[in-house]
């Protein structure tokens, strides 16, 4: 983790290097799902994004005129059809599914210190596992007590959504562009999951205008109204350095947190998306499918084993 902040602050060594991890075998391995070995930064280690710049927490206090009402579901549905890598990534008893654990952690810990309940996931280009990563965190927060959580899908340019959780949705399903097509309330489109308990709202269909839609006042008016009747609210945003979509999102959310897929991603290029949405924005960077380290490992099975 520590390598890729030392990429982020020295804007040198960016232009010196091609990519911000040399490519290696072992760390190329067929493996489906991402692998979150290091989550958000903190700030005690002198390296995170939070040291360079800090987070900010957009209030938003806009005159809005948003009834309080009833969430509804439209359907429910639980996990058991959830992919394979979806369900290790929620398994407590995996080092998987601790690494999400963390992540959690630091971000509860911000939002007690900072009162953040808006994330927008977004990351540099196309399979970095930002959608994955938002996915798995929805659930992941909702395993704690008494925790309301909403997980947006606003990339409306690709097809799929709800896939990782076993969900096979057609285009006639309600999602967030009829929402911001104004042709359905937000309240009465969600999914409900059971076990762990948490609300999802898919994309729906494939709109002609993604970027008008994703920067139009409904936009505000879903992010405030959901940030409002839930304690956490998950945005997954499409990959930001081709598209403007995350930062038409960003500045309607408290933080941001950037996905990097280890070995893969070029320095330069995160660099350039990182700027783009704004370095005071992000609170920290999700390093993906970074190899493990055997330490770890072998703490994580002694103390287990010494549980049992």
């Amino acid at each position: 983790m520590s390598e890729i902040f030392n990429f982020l602050k020295n804007e040198t060594a960016h232009k010196k290097r091609s990519s911000a991890y040399p490519m290696s075998g072992a760390d190329t391995a067929a493996f489906v799902s991402p692998l979150v070995s290091t989550a958000i930064s903190s700030s005690s280690s002198g390296r995170g994004i939070s040291e360079t710049s800090s987070a900010p927490v957009v209030s938003l206090t806009r005159d809005i005129d948003i009834a309080e009402e009833e969430i509804i579901p439209a359907e429910e549905f639980n996990l058991s059809r959830a992919t394979i890598q979806l369900q290790r990534a929620m398994d407590p008893g995996t080092i998987l599914g601790e690494q999400f654990r963390m992540l959690r952690t630091r971000l509860s810990l911000m939002q007690k210190q900072k009162g953040i309940r808006s994330i927008l996931i977004t990351s540099t280009v196309p399979q970095e596992g930002k959608s994955f990563t938002s996915y798995v965190l929805a659930g992941i927060i909702a395993q704690e007590h008494d925790k309301r959580v909403v997980m947006i899908d606003a990339d409306l340019r690709k097809l799929g959504s709800g896939r990782e959780y076993g969900l096979n949705l057609n285009d006639e399903i309600l999602g967030t562009t009829q929402v911001l097509q104004g042709t359905c309330e937000f309240r009465k489109s969600l999914l409900k999951a059971n076990n762990p308990e948490f609300w999802f709202l898919p994309s729906g269909a494939l709109p002609p205008n993604p970027s008008e839609l994703l920067g139009s006042s409904e936009m505000e008016k879903m992010i405030h109204f959901a940030s409002r009747k839930f304690d956490w609210v998950i945005v997954d945003a499409p990959p930001a350095l081709a598209l403007s979509d995350p930062t038409l999102i960003a500045p309607l959310c408290d933080v941001v947190v950037f996905v990097i897929r280890a070995n893969s991603t070029p320095a330069k290029l995160a660099q350039e998306a990182i700027n783009k949405i704004g370095r005071e924005r992000i609170c920290g960077i999700v390093l993906n499918r970074k190899k493990q380290m055997h330490s770890s490992r072998h703490y994580y099975q002694y103390y287990y084993q010494k549980q049992k």
